[in-house]
């Protein structure tokens, strides 16, 4: 009884059309466990790769062979999800995420054994992402997706918070290995919501990427690679930076408790970008955030420290979020304009932005061969700043395009 009494407030204030209070909930519990779980390791992965001695350039290899085997392994989630419905295929990434999870506690000291968590954890986002895009673009409501994608931002943020903080003092404590221990163990309680209720979508599909018209969503594809290489290089530069030029002892608990407060920020924007996103201020925001987000980028080589690193990471939060949600609610109702081929072209822009993520650390790689640390960390900056500014190529038609 009290079940359907908050049901039926909840779907009248929110007026969710498709998606029952179960699985809008569903969703948001499993993301925000997933969340918390890779709030503890992942910040930390250019960290403990660097302190394993591999060098800048140990990382940039991990992230070739990560982005390599999404490109093979965002086809193959598609499939799977047409075949057995996301909700199935969220299960196999997280136990693939396990696995990754585990391999980083046996990390040898060979260039070659960072292959094998790159390739693990490459699938495990694969499976998870095109799983997490379908499913949510699906139960979405098309005139509350923003607000609804603030929750889950918000949720998931809350997660991201916790996971640092907590991550930091336990590698600080008790050495990095532990932390993906624990991660694990979050992981399979994150299991635990996924199957409360039915698949969203029919299952048993085939996918026909021939029917999909190229041409028409150029523009589509063209931002979301500059969307995925901003936020890729964002994520693993900037540790990166900090463990080189700016933390020289206590590194994890710095990182992890200054990324703590960053998120704070952004849990508090979520939710009012996301009403803002509804309100057709979606473009305006998106436009606004990029180009403020390109500037900040101008100013992280330049940080020297405790206190300019925590207004990068805050005022990075706020805009990522101004951007992020508008950019996203635009990704998903144009996923609702290609009717029969919503898995054909989530999984399309996904698998050309992991190919185009793998390029641009090859030509990093290259480039360190003849750049020291903190030129290639200022020039790979300077690409994602520009890339943040060339999100705005996208002409979707929930932010004012098309």
């Amino acid at each position: 009884m009290l079940k359907n009494i908050i049901h039926k407030a909840m779907l009248r204030r929110h007026f969710w059309r498709q998606a029952t209070f179960d699985e809008l909930s569903e969703v948001y519990i499993a993301m925000s466990f997933r969340s918390f779980a890779l709030g503890l390791i992942g910040i930390f992965v250019p960290v403990y790769i660097l302190k394993s001695g591999f060098g800048l350039t140990g990382v940039i290899q991990f992230f070739i062979c990560f982005f390599a085997v999404r490109v093979l392994m965002d086809f193959l989630a598609a499939h799977t999800v047409a075949r057995f419905g996301p909700k199935h295929t969220l299960l196999i990434g997280y136990i693939i995420q396990i696995i990754a999870a585990g391999t980083f506690s046996f990390l040898g000291t060979s260039a070659a054994s960072l292959l094998i968590p790159a390739a693990i954890w490459g699938a495990a986002n694969s499976f998870t992402f095109i799983a997490l895009h379908v499913d949510f673009s699906k139960i979405k409501h098309i005139n509350h997706g923003g607000k609804e994608l603030g929750y889950l931002n918000a949720l998931e943020r809350v997660g991201g918070m916790l996971g640092p903080v907590t991550g930091g003092l336990l590698a600080t404590f008790y050495g990095p290995q532990v932390l993906f221990l624990v991660a694990v163990v979050v992981l399979l309680i994150g299991l635990v919501p996924l199957f409360k209720t039915a698949e969203p979508v029919k299952t048993h599909q085939k996918l026909f990427y021939s029917r999909l018209d190229i041409s028409s969503i150029k523009r589509d594809f063209l931002s979301y690679s500059f969307y995925s290489i901003e936020n890729n290089l964002c994520l693993v530069l900037w540790p990166a930076f900090l463990v080189l030029f700016i933390f020289s002892e206590n590194v994890y608990g710095n990182i992890g408790g200054l990324a703590s407060i960053g998120f704070m920020i952004s849990i508090a924007s979520a939710y009012f970008v996301g009403k803002l996103v509804d309100g057709k201020k979606g473009g305006l925001l998106l436009r606004v955030s990029s180009f403020a987000n390109a500037c900040v980028y101008g100013l992280r080589p330049f940080v020297s420290g405790i206190a300019g690193v925590l207004a990068i990471n805050i005022m990075n939060e706020a805009l990522t979020v101004g951007y992020r949600i508008p950019y996203i609610k635009g990704v998903y109702d144009a996923s609702d304009e290609h009717e029969g081929l919503r898995i054909v072209y989530l999984s399309s822009l996904e698998a050309f932005g992991s190919l185009v993520k793998s390029i641009t650390w090859i030509q990093l790689l290259v480039l360190s061969q003849f750049m020291t640390d903190f030129q290639l960390l200022t020039t790979g900056f300077a690409i994602a700043g520009l890339c943040s500014i060339l999100i705005n190529t996208q002409g979707f038609k929930a932010l004012g395009g098309r």
